[in-house]
């Protein structure tokens, strides 16, 4: 238990401090100053189905120094059936990357998630690990990233599971046109008792110079749930995306 804390204790120094990673391994991070985006979606059914779905995203990444890039990003979404909440989902993550060579940097994480209706009541997680970039240009990145960490997976009902984790990230975008572009973001947490696999695709149409059209798909796999959950949950959102 004393070994597990000393843990928790050394991640949460290492992602406090100016080393460490937004969404992805801040790949697309300014060379200075920041920049963000705020993403807004709604869709309202009625007649024969009534639905209403909200969901929205906060994205913001600073240029702390030439070797250090911290961001945070923030989303939430919620569903409802005929006045019944059946979907909310809110998620934090505190990135930060410390570049170390021209493709070589470590980053660190800490996440939280809270789902209403999902297989766990929050799963929370502080992680630091090495990455490289493989490629970067005005066209797209891709960067990889390996490391470990502790994590809580946090049930309704029972004992919650505190468990040392491995860690695995990939972060990909494509300019596919001159208006559109391809971003892929995958995460892996292998633990010793569940393992857990994200993977988050989008594709966004600039409109405008600040405002662009957002089609995303997310999916949350859990290797383990607890009884009557489903280990795969898929979310589609289309709607507004904000940026500055």
């Amino acid at each position: 238990m004393m070994t597990l804390k000393r843990n928790l204790f050394a991640l949460g120094l290492f992602a406090l401090s100016p080393a460490a990673f937004s969404s992805g391994l801040l790949s697309s991070a300014p060379e200075e100053g920041y920049e963000g985006n705020i993403d807004l979606g709604y869709i309202s059914t009625s007649g024969n189905t009534e639905t209403e779905s909200l969901n929205g995203q906060f994205d913001w990444v600073a240029r702390a120094s030439e070797n250090w890039a911290t961001g945070i990003q923030i989303t939430g979404v919620t569903n409802s059936s005929r006045d019944q909440r059946d979907a909310e989902q809110y998620t934090f993550a505190w990135n930060n990357r410390y570049d170390i060579s021209e493709n070589s940097f470590f980053y660190g994480i800490l996440d939280y998630s809270n789902d209403y209706f999902g297989a766990y009541d929050y799963q929370a997680g502080a992680y630091l690990g090495y990455g490289h970039q493989v490629f970067k240009s005005e066209d797209g990145h891709l960067s990889l990233g390996f490391g470990f960490g502790y994590r809580i997976n946090a049930v309704f009902i029972g004992r919650d599971e505190k468990e040392n984790v491995l860690r695995g990230d990939l972060d990909f975008a494509h300019q596919l046109t001159d208006t559109a572009r391809f971003t892929q973001v995958i995460s892996a947490v292998w633990g010793q008792e569940v393992n857990t696999y994200v993977s988050k695709s989008a594709i966004s149409t600039k409109i405008s110079e600040n405002l662009a059209m957002k089609l995303s798909y997310v999916v949350n796999y859990n290797s383990v749930v607890p009884a009557g959950a489903v280990k795969t949950d898929r979310t589609t959102t289309v709607g507004i995306s904000y940026s500055f």
